[in-house]
């Protein structure tokens, strides 16, 4: 199989939106193709679409964008446009994607991966483009990927790869920080960690520790909180329970500040994820 045995909906991209006529984000194709979701808990997933284009979303995820088809993506990072066929992105970068009809690959690195530190030292503007070459030895995942034909552990393997791959072409990505294991063990094992306990298990101050934990581990304390709060939701988005009772049970204000905060992290409205005509999660 060949990336280029992609389905291919419509010849070309479409136009671009006109006067007050505005294009969906997501699922214009998912009456024909969905999305495809493969979710690997707090360390990561794969999503997969035909059809994305987003303004201006802000992950708290380190991301990998690629294009199974070989086409090119166009990717906005603080105001200008680039169009690659990979991208890697650092958390909490601020960006716009238009990604139509090119078999996008979405690569999301949790903060609880390893190597999500790593990636979090992409330098300004956040984004940094990547030799697609260097991913030839994976095209035929890729596409499987995309078609969500790969096993959960087909795709796990994939995603480990991908990972390591980006990495090798990221200088000083891979140099070992014993602070950010340390502190990266802590977190897996007590999310919920206070920065005072922190601050008392490294034996710093907590003005110290504070600015420790965001060059460590990638994010601000506040931001990973909040990112904890977003995988409690995540976890209950299948359960057929309202949002309102998910909301609840993740720490946020109410359903409106879920939606809100999914809306600006992901460009997308947390029902778009719930409902399986338009995504099909591979857990």
């Amino acid at each position: 199989m060949h990336a280029t045995d992609l389905p291919r909906v419509a010849s070309g991209e479409p136009e671009r939106p006109q006067g007050r006529f505005v294009l969906p984000a997501f699922g214009a194709r998912s009456a024909i193709e969905r999305d495809h979701l493969y979710w690997f808990g707090t360390r990561g997933l794969i999503f997969t679409s035909p059809w994305v284009l987003t303004a201006d979303t802000e992950r708290q995820t380190a991301v990998i964008l690629l294009s199974a088809s070989g086409r090119p993506l166009e990717l906005t990072v603080a105001g200008r446009a680039a169009r690659h066929r990979a991208f890697a992105i650092a958390p909490l970068t601020r960006r716009g994607l238009r990604a139509v009809d090119v078999g996008l690959i979405s690569v999301n690195v949790q903060p609880h991966h390893p190597s999500f530190a790593a990636l979090s030292r992409i330098g300004r503007p956040g984004a940094r483009p990547l030799s697609r070459a260097a991913f030839a030895r994976f095209d035929i995942d890729l596409v499987r990927a995309y078609q969500g034909r790969l096993s959960h552990r087909e795709a796990e393997v994939l995603f480990e790869d991908l990972v390591e791959a980006t990495l090798e072409q990221l200088a000083d990505a891979g140099a070992r920080d014993e602070r950010a294991e340390f502190l990266h063990a802590l977190l897996r094992e007590n999310p919920d960690c206070s920065l005072g306990e922190i601050a008392r298990r490294l034996n710093v101050s907590y003005t110290a520790a504070s600015h420790l934990f965001a060059r460590r581990v990638g994010l601000p304390l506040r931001t990973y909180q909040h990112w904890i709060k977003c995988m409690r939701a995540t976890q209950h988005f299948r359960a057929g329970i309202p949002l309102t009772e998910i909301a609840q049970l993740a720490g946020f204000t109410d359903s409106a500040h879920l939606s809100r905060t999914w809306q600006r992290r992901f460009g997308m409205p947390p029902s778009y994820l719930r409902d399986d005509r338009h995504v099909h999660v591979i857990s």
